[in-house]
């Protein structure tokens, strides 16, 4: 089904659903279950950094957590209608995945410890609620906070996926489990990226196969070469963003040259950080 199909049967059923004020209520979750759950989360990932010895059952025990209460948030939409697993699935990958990247990566930073760990745990627990939020209100695709909503979880996607590029670097894993695991973290986060542009859910799903495949065979061949955490996860970004980029424009058809020329502009830039990086830590 075209995405403006989609939006046109959004419209109308707001229209003939509750009331006909020109105000979008909706926008605003109705409970305070986002904040909560983010703060639960905020002591669980605490708990997790200050334990020794580490205890990675805690960090799992939260995430699953975050993704049980993320669904049962985003089922209680007065006008989503999501009723399974199978609905709310599309809009659970950036909560999920956030909560266990940001987890793993404070893990593994140094300067992390302490005083700092409640900071950093506050900072995270902040960042989910914002995507909780940001999935909640871009359930609705006409509702007036949808397009705010839809940048903020593009971002948060980017940077979800960074984190997790740089941890799987940092944390020196194995070649083919780390290209498994980096090719599935891509996939499902490119999952949120399209799901605004596509409205064919399996379509959407086979292009964000390609994605995970593409940033995997990447990582493949970076394997073999030395970089440091950053760098890697730099420019596993700008392949990752720009991939995603594209492929989003194409399918709302927008995609031109001064589109596929700003992302590549941006992409250049990327690179260039990682060439100058790499130059700079060898001398």
């Amino acid at each position: 089904m075209p995405v403006m199909t989609q939006t046109t049967l959004d419209q109308q059923s707001w229209r003939e659903g509750e009331g006909h004020s020109a105000l979008d209520f909706s926008a605003v979750p109705r409970t305070l279950h986002i904040p909560l759950l983010a703060v639960v989360y905020g002591l669980g990932l605490a708990l997790f950094l200050l334990v020794e010895p580490t205890k990675p059952w805690i960090l799992l025990a939260v995430v699953a957590l975050v993704g049980l209460g993320s669904d049962g948030i985003l089922r209680s939409h007065p006008r989503a209608q999501l009723t399974g697993f199978a609905d709310t699935a599309p809009y659970l990958f950036v909560p999920v995945l956030f909560a266990l990247a940001a987890g793993l990566f404070l893990e593994e930073v140094e300067a992390v410890s302490g005083y700092r760990t409640i900071a950093a745990a506050g900072v995270a627990s902040v960042m989910l609620a914002a995507a909780l939020y940001a999935e909640y209100v871009s359930v609705m695709s006409h509702g007036s906070s949808y397009a705010a909503g839809r940048l903020l979880l593009n971002i948060l996607t980017y940077i979800t996926a960074f984190i997790f590029f740089a941890v799987v670097y940092a944390y020196e894993v194995t070649l083919l489990p780390s290209a498994f695991a980096i090719g599935l973290f891509s996939m499902l986060l490119a999952v949120e990226i399209f799901r605004e542009a596509e409205a064919d859910a399996y379509r959407a799903l086979i292009f964000s196969a390609v994605i995970g495949i593409v940033v995997a065979e990447v990582h493949w061949a970076l394997y073999f070469i030395s970089l440091e955490d950053f760098l890697a996860g730099v420019l596993l970004l700008m392949v990752f963003y720009q991939a995603t980029g594209l492929i989003q424009h194409h399918l709302t058809g927008h995609l031109d040259r001064r589109i596929a020329a700003e992302f590549s502009i941006v992409t250049a830039v990327g690179l260039t950080v990682v060439i100058v990086g790499s130059v700079l830590s060898l001398g």
